[in-house]
């Protein structure tokens, strides 16, 4: 798996839609995975991957 860096802030704490890892653009984000998730479908993305983007400091486990 490639890693996906999305540094901007208005990500921050939220879902976002990627369109594939080779190419991160994003489709759709916010605070409801469901509804962003929707969003993307709605926008005609074939295959949506979802990621969430931890704030600063947040302690994140996988």
């Amino acid at each position: 798996m490639d890693q996906v860096l999305i540094k901007e802030k208005k990500y921050s704490g939220k879902y976002v839609i990627i369109k594939d890892y080779g190419n991160p653009v994003v489709v759709a984000y916010g605070k409801n995975p469901e509804k962003v998730y929707r969003e993307a479908i709605r926008k005609k993305c074939a295959d949506p991957i979802l990621i969430f983007v931890p704030t600063k400091n947040m302690v994140h486990i996988y």
